[in-house]
């Protein structure tokens, strides 16, 4: 009977993550409904094996730590409901790299399959993306509600870019090896176009830092091949921005809400909607210190903030009032007000909803999880590009999605899960 049990887990196990890429396509609550089954998967396990499984597993205890944090956070925050609806289910994260870590060290799970099958799902939508980029819309006839942005299959959820830059490299060094440098320079070029045409800036910036590195440290051999890809890459990044209008426009054009031509780069980014966002945070920070105002406090906390981060960018910004009320314009309607569902951008998440304790707590066991073991030279090509994605998302300034969302949760697991996997290297 238990025998039994674990073939039957073990199949779902496998061919539903095979086609993990989709589910995300499909949505957070597929993603979600998936994460749930796997989570009583392994609680069924442990009953039945009578113990706690993967408890020696080191990354255990750094999970364990993370999460009762992460209860913690809620209990103590402005608005309990809601931060506990965030923090509860995270632990799903954690027995999902836990589970499939020991299926694939344990080679359930075929990883050359697995490259090819996700490749083909990250193919597919980047040839949706292209058409629709062409055309105006994607195959099923959605037009997205920005002409320089296309979204392919996610529809009028534009995280296509997103999405390629945390599976791209996976895939890649899933299925290539150490003698396939000239194909792995043609993927990475063609994801780079496809990136680009999502119209999504800070994805494609760190596309093609991921891509830099992945030249320098993950093709070891052949100097000239590295130079000349890489040359060659920036050239084709150049050449599509500089004679594609549309899109020149999307990466080049002003994010300030200011018609003021005179600011400086930094009252630019502060009179924009992520500079909005990183003022309120600092309001929201500086009131509440030491612990924040909770997991997903920030939608609510912002709305206390609105009038002073408007008042903050009038006096950041220059502008001329009178030459503003000869166009009718207000003033105070030039700005955005810094409130949203978070802030976009990761250290502004964590110190408005953590404070400076939860942020040094959540970013010391994020550090272990990641450094603990770590040597580059005893890595596959595999484990270094997810590391390069790991530590590529704590790069300041650049915007990111809510880091506890699903999706960008999902997005940086799997990443992780993949940079501890110990398999042979296939490089």
């Amino acid at each position: 009977m238990i025998n039994k049990f674990s073939n039957y887990k073990e199949i779902f196990l496998k061919y539903t993550f095979y086609f993990f890429p989709l589910l995300i396509i499909l949505g957070s609550a597929v993603v979600n409904f998936f994460f749930i089954i796997v989570f009583f998967l392994y609680l069924a396990s442990c009953i039945v094996e009578k113990k706690v499984i993967f408890f020696e597993e080191y990354e255990f205890k750094y999970f364990f730590l993370f999460y009762i944090y992460l209860l913690i956070n809620s209990i103590i925050a402005e608005d309990l409901k809601t931060s506990l609806l965030r923090s509860i289910p995270y632990l799903k994260f954690f027995i999902f790299i836990l589970v499939f870590k020991d299926l694939i060290e344990k080679e359930k799970i075929s990883l050359k399959k697995l490259g090819y099958l996700w490749f083909f799902i990250i193919f597919i939508l980047s040839l949706d993306i292209i058409y629709q980029s062409i055309n105006g819309h994607n195959i099923f006839n959605f037009v997205s509600k920005q002409a320089t942005r296309s979204s392919g299959f996610f529809f009028d959820e534009l995280v296509a870019g997103g999405f390629l830059v945390s599976f791209v490299s996976i895939c890649i060094f899933l299925i290539s090896n150490k003698n396939k440098n000239l194909l792995i320079y043609l993927f990475f070029s063609f994801f780079l176009i496809v990136i680009f045409l999502t119209g999504e800036r800070s994805n494609l910036i760190d596309f093609v830092i991921i891509s830099i590195l992945v030249y320098l440290f993950c093709i070891k051999k052949n100097l000239f091949f590295k130079f000349f890809s890489l040359l060659s890459f920036i050239l084709i990044l150049f050449f599509m921005i500089m004679n594609l209008e549309s899109f020149k426009e999307r990466y080049f054009s002003s994010i300030s809400f200011s018609p003021n031509k005179n600011l400086n780069l930094i009252q630019t980014y502060l009179t924009s909607e992520y500079g909005s966002h990183s003022i309120s945070s600092f309001l929201i920070f500086r009131d509440n210190f030491l612990l924040g105002v909770g997991n997903k406090n920030f939608r609510t906390a912002c709305k206390n903030y609105k009038k002073e981060v408007i008042q903050i960018q009038k006096k950041i910004d220059k502008t001329d009032m009178v030459q503003d009320q000869l166009n009718g314009l207000h003033k105070r309607d030039l700005y955005p007000n810094g409130c949203g569902t978070h802030p976009h951008q990761i250290y502004n998440e964590f110190l408005s909803e953590h404070g400076i304790l939860g942020s040094i707590i959540i970013l010391f066991l994020i550090s272990r999880l990641i450094f603990k073991n770590f040597k580059i030279n005893n890595n596959s090509n595999l484990n270094l590009v997810c590391f390069f994605y790991l530590i590529l998302y704590f790069i300041p300034i650049l915007p990111s999605g809510s880091f506890f969302s699903t999706f960008t949760s999902t997005l940086f697991w799997i990443n992780y899960l993949f940079y501890v996997v110990n398999i042979k290297k296939n490089d």
